[in-house]
């Protein structure tokens, strides 16, 4: 059995169906070989891993594995590089015997629409990078290998590590009947934490103390509309940024609301956290700011660059973004160094702390077609990865795999994965080297973000988001805050999107943003919630929970 071996057009007519494309079919290839393939699959890779041992044992002779690839982190490939022959290319052939080439290429915005193409063809590659509805689909037409073996005998003791962090929650998702059937690229959960921006150069200048409730982000919020922060002697300034998306989970989670997000009742049925009560009492809040001029008037109709717009030009001084904040605002840094936007965690309307709500997000799902003969080969281009950026060739080798030590490049492997949550534990680290001085036990990644704060206190302001990114006033600080004091809300439905989900989330997210804007507005009565709850519970909302419990309680 060779990978030239690869089309299962029976399967194929069935993942045709399910995902209604049209064309590309092979129904004239040989359905017996197929069935062959699938069977000695399982025998051959047992073969295949007791025959090359390791994590990292080179294959002799070499084997060759087939992909697709997207277009991105083209800028950090080196001068004469292509993504088809490229450091990582080269390391796979070298140093593990795998030559790697690709079936296509294409942008980055073309990924989904190519691979559903492919995959309506019956025509796959040997290892295939796909997301979590076309890995449902492979999985349910029979068309994946199970990889708990050779994950279990392969994987390196840094690549488990990564995907045993937070309970396992990255494979479960790609995980049926206790069986693997993917890896993934998982950053972990943490990144994704809510929190509250205020420019604490205006908070100083009215002479208001830090938040330590709901309250106080409420009256900071009034004071910075009314009280002239600026200092120009007009009434120009509001106090909450907002865009039509409607970034309000932050000001929500005050009221222990958590939008868009699958919690767990008393009774332990899991729910749509959209429309419990508690969002109402949060969005009658916003309605009563909006009326008194607090919010931008204009909200509704700006999206995400406009906000950030009014937001740099000095209009606002408050936010809810997650860690990644400062990217947005550091060009006001540099041009008056007494701007300061600081982050808060998320306060509480009541004696009940409040809480961050986090969502699993996978960068990739990384599967292998039935029949490839070294399913293990995939498991090995992970080591390789984890290994070159972060195992014990990573002092020496980084530099030569990334642009620079950087951290970009990654991109640039056929599959990769990051520590999850590593931003947080280097914060840790660049928070005890800035109190002692001493960096020798500092992680490669860490000791950059080190220097370049260093930098930063030296004068160049063009590092200041790293400052409050991994500085000890920062947004990975305030995610420590939450990680430490267990003060984390996980949403509890990290699957594919269920059927009805397919079918009707569009029509109830529609929904949401008009009802929501409408009652901030105030053109709808806060009471019209209760409306807008029973009509989603009606297009498909009923259906979907029930659908998601399923789901849930399955595995």
């Amino acid at each position: 059995m060779t990978s030239k071996s690869r089309k299962f057009p029976v399967m194929a007519a069935a993942l045709v169906l399910s995902i209604a494309f049209s064309g590309c079919s092979n129904s004239n290839a040989n359905n017996s070989t197929t069935a062959k393939e699938a069977n000695a699959a399982p025998a051959a890779a047992t073969a295949a891993a007791e025959v090359q041992g390791g994590p990292l044992t080179k294959y002799d002779p070499p084997i060759t594995l087939t992909s697709t690839m997207n277009e991105t982190g083209k800028e950090t490939l080196a001068e004469g590089d292509t993504h088809a022959n490229n450091v990582w290319t080269r390391g796979y052939e070298d140093e593990l015997g795998i030559k790697v080439t690709y079936d296509w290429i294409v942008a980055d915005a073309n990924y989904n629409d190519k691979m559903n193409v492919t995959l309506a063809s019956g025509d796959l590659p040997d290892v295939l990078k796909v997301n979590m509805v076309q890995f449902e689909q492979l999985y349910k037409a029979g068309m994946l290998q199970d990889l708990t073996e050779v994950y279990d005998q392969y994987a390196s003791d840094l690549v488990k590590e990564y995907y045993s962090e937070e309970d396992g929650a990255a494979l479960k998702p790609v995980t049926k009947d206790g069986k693997k059937y993917a890896m993934v690229s998982y950053g972990g959960s943490l990144d994704s934490s809510d929190m509250v921006w205020i420019r604490k150069d205006w908070l100083d200048k009215l002479g208001l103390a830090e938040p330590k409730s709901m309250q106080d982000i409420i009256k900071i919020a009034e004071a910075f509309a009314f009280n002239d922060p600026d200092g120009n002697g007009k009434k120009d300034t509001y106090g909450i940024s907002l865009s039509k998306d409607l970034p309000i989970n932050g000001f929500l989670l005050g009221y222990h609301a958590y939008l868009e997000t699958w919690i767990k009742n008393d009774q332990g049925e899991i729910v749509n956290g959209t429309i419990q009560p508690e969002v109402k009492a949060g969005l009658a809040e916003l309605q009563r700011l909006y009326k008194e001029g607090v919010i931008d008037p204009e909200f509704g109709v700006k999206d995400f660059a406009k906000q950030m717009e009014d937001v740099n030009a000095g209009k606002a001084g408050m936010f809810f973004l997650p860690q990644w904040a400062p990217f947005q605002v550091k060009d006001m840094i540099k041009k008056d160094a007494n701007v300061n936007w600081v982050p808060y965690p998320v306060q509480s309307i009541d004696d009940q702390p409040a809480k961050t709500q986090n969502h699993l997000s996978l960068g990739g799902v990384f599967a292998v077609r039935k029949g490839y003969e070294h399913p293990e080969a995939l498991i090995k281009l992970l080591n390789f990865q984890a290994e070159k950026m972060f195992g014990e060739s990573a002092a020496t080798e980084r530099a030569k795999y990334l642009n620079g030590d950087t951290g970009l490049g990654f991109q640039n492997a056929v599959v990769s994965n990051l520590p999850p949550n590593k931003n947080v534990k280097a914060q840790d680290e660049v928070e005890q080297a800035l109190k002692t001085g001493d960096t020798s036990k500092m992680g490669l990644e860490a000791k950059l973000f080190y220097d370049d704060i260093q930098a930063y206190r030296g004068g160049d302001l063009d590092k200041w988001h790293m400052e409050r990114i991994f500085g000890p006033l920062s947004s990975q600080g305030v995610i420590k805050y939450y990680r430490d004091n267990d003060l984390i809300v996980m949403n509890e439905f990290i699957y594919a999107p269920t059927k009805t989900m397919n079918s009707k989330s569009a029509t109830l997210d529609k929904l949401r943003a008009e009802t929501f804007v409408k009652i901030i507005y105030g053109s709808l009565p806060v009471d019209d919630f209760d409306k807008f709850v029973a009509n989603w519970k009606k297009l498909g909302g009923d259906e979907i929970t029930k659908e998601v419990n399923e789901v849930v309680k399955g595995q």
